[in-house]
């Protein structure tokens, strides 16, 4: 396991790159990114201390699937390779738990992403039939469920 540091702006992991390793926060705030076409990236979480990234695309081998960006000046991370995982997992089973609460966590927060962008779909599209004006509400709905990202990176 090697100690990482990263600046503001630079990327950790990238969206489609092939996972050769995840990495767990020590210090510092980072953004988790994902690009959705020519409409640019939407910003789906905030990771801090304690916090796992890069581990669901390590255990299952595939590419990644949003890009990571430190959002301070100095991101401190250990970075595991898959070798590092495979001895962390036998010897810290406490901390492998944490990483399973952790993506069904946001397994979670996703389903209710989800669920509540279905929801809006469905009002607006009730609004449209019923040739209704669209409530405040809604409206708020919908910005937010096509905001591109806040941050620059």
């Amino acid at each position: 396991m090697e100690i990482v540091k990263f600046k503001k702006n630079q990327a950790l992991l990238h969206q489609g790159e092939i996972a050769t390793c995840m990495y767990e926060i020590l210090s510092g705030l980072v953004g988790i990114f994902m690009d959705y076409g020519e409409e640019g990236q939407k910003e789906i979480g905030i990771l801090s201390e304690g916090d796992f990234v890069g581990e669901l695309e390590l255990i299952d081998s595939s590419t990644r699937i949003a890009s990571a960006i430190a959002l301070d000046d100095n991101v401190i991370v250990k970075k595991l390779t898959i070798e590092d995982f495979n001895t962390f997992v036998r010897e810290n089973p406490a901390k492998v738990i944490l990483i399973i609460q952790q993506l069904s966590a946001r397994v979670r927060m996703l389903d209710n992403h989800y669920l509540d962008a279905c929801r809006t779909i469905a009002e607006y599209r009730k609004a449209e039939e019923e040739n209704l004006p669209k409530s405040e509400s809604l409206l708020a709905k919908l910005r937010r469920f096509s905001a591109v990202g806040r941050r620059k990176v």
